[in-house]
């Protein structure tokens, strides 16, 4: 089951089940993660009996969220793979990206196959790749032969947010990912 914590959990906030679970949080906790954090908080209940009402009034409300969509969680893995697939786009530093080590050591490149090639004239390209990404060439691709569907696409980064890609070997030429 993949869940992320997201912001439509504070709807949660005012149901009965989530104000017996949870206990004075700091001020600066964030009220996203008040779900979660009512499930974490019971382990502090000394009494057995109360420590289990906090615990079922809380899992009953994480349960609720996680099947409404309003908290999903996911992997660092998924994080990952995400990561990989979005290579190209700029993204802003998100919370549901804490904690993931890869936030910090980007992919300098990445390589994949060619799905589709459509030539958009004056030697430019939009290429799609079997991760289904697609980029455009912003200068022309000068060396025969056109590109083809299932040659090997290297993608890496430049300098200043750009990107220079080259299918199977062939001289790069600056890209920019368009879908």
């Amino acid at each position: 089951m993949k869940h992320m914590i997201g912001a439509a959990a504070l709807a949660l906030l005012g149901s009965g089940a989530i104000a017996n679970a949870q206990k004075a949080a700091p001020p600066n906790n964030a009220p996203n993660n008040a779900v979660v954090d009512a499930v974490v908080r019971c382990k502090a209940e000394t009494d057995a009996a109360a420590r289990l009402r906090c615990y079922d009034a809380a899992a009953g409300a994480l349960s609720q969220a996680t099947a409404s969509g309003s908290i999903v969680v996911i992997d660092r893995e998924d994080v990952r793979k995400t990561r990989r697939s979005l290579f190209g786009f700029t993204l802003p530093r998100l919370p549901f990206f804490s904690g993931d080590d890869s936030q910090d050591t980007q992919a300098d490149e990445i390589e994949a196959k060619l799905r589709t090639a459509r030539g958009i004239g004056y030697g430019k390209w939009v290429l799609e790749l079997d991760t289904g990404a697609k980029w455009q060439t912003t200068e022309p691709i000068t060396r025969p032969p056109d590109p083809k569907a299932g040659e090997m696409v290297k993608i890496k980064r430049g300098a200043m947010g750009g990107y220079f890609l080259s299918v199977e070997g062939r001289r790069g030429v600056r890209a920019l990912r368009v879908g």
